[in-house]
């Protein structure tokens, strides 16, 4: 077993953006306030051992920032049955279903995030 890791490519930017951003956005319907910056960093780093990738602390922290901007614009998505459900299958799994409406519609608000910000590793 190889204990290499990868730098992230545009793809890992992606799906860690969506990650982080549906990570919150689960931490918020649990405890109805925003999580804090050692949660994200917990959970990129998650995200990051469980794909055997590496990201430096300039990145995880503009992808946090990034995260929570969307995430605080789906906040009122956690009011609904459907989204809940999306976010209470993200806890229960701990894995992210593309198929699900909440995850579809982050990842094309990240997609766009990515593209307008131009975020770097």
């Amino acid at each position: 077993m190889s204990d290499v890791r990868q730098h992230l490519s545009p793809r890992d930017r992606l799906e860690l953006l969506c990650w982080l951003t549906c990570g919150s956005l689960g931490a918020y319907y649990l405890n109805e306030d925003w999580p804090d910056a050692a949660f994200h960093v917990q959970s990129a780093h998650k995200w990051l051992d469980r794909r055997a990738r590496e990201a430096d602390w300039l990145c995880i922290a503009k992808l946090s920032a990034t995260a929570v901007e969307i995430a605080r614009r789906h906040a009122r998505f956690v009011d609904t049955d459907w989204a809940r459900d999306a976010v209470e299958e993200i806890l229960d799994t701990d894995e992210l279903d593309p198929q699900a409406r909440l995850v579809r519609q982050v990842i094309a608000d990240c997609q766009s995030a990515l593209a307008d910000k131009r975020i770097a590793d």
